[in-house]
């Protein structure tokens, strides 16, 4: 079973095409559950960003789980999408 710093540390290793984002932030989930909760949400939080990186802020389907945020560059041709930055937001 997996934690939530194991997560994140999966997260951080995210480099890939830029359409299979959500995919490969989900699959970095698998093995992760919170009280039972194991469905991933997914968020851009526009309030977040930073130049030339979009944040995406991510948790499982339970209210107090932890929050995990992701600071992501797209390439020029947004083909590509690299997690430059991620942690977990203070609770």
């Amino acid at each position: 079973m997996k934690d939530i710093d194991d997560v994140l540390k999966d997260i951080r290793q995210i480099d890939g095409q830029a359409d299979r984002l959500k995919n490969m932030i989900s699959n970095a989930y698998e093995g992760y559950e919170y009280n039972g909760a194991s469905e991933v949400i997914i968020n851009r939080d526009k309030g977040l960003d930073r130049i030339n990186s979009s944040a995406y802020r991510i948790q499982v389907n339970s209210p107090s789980s932890p929050t995990i945020i992701a600071m992501v560059d797209e390439g020029i041709d947004h083909y590509v999408a690299t997690v430059v930055d991620a942690y977990i937001e203070n609770q």
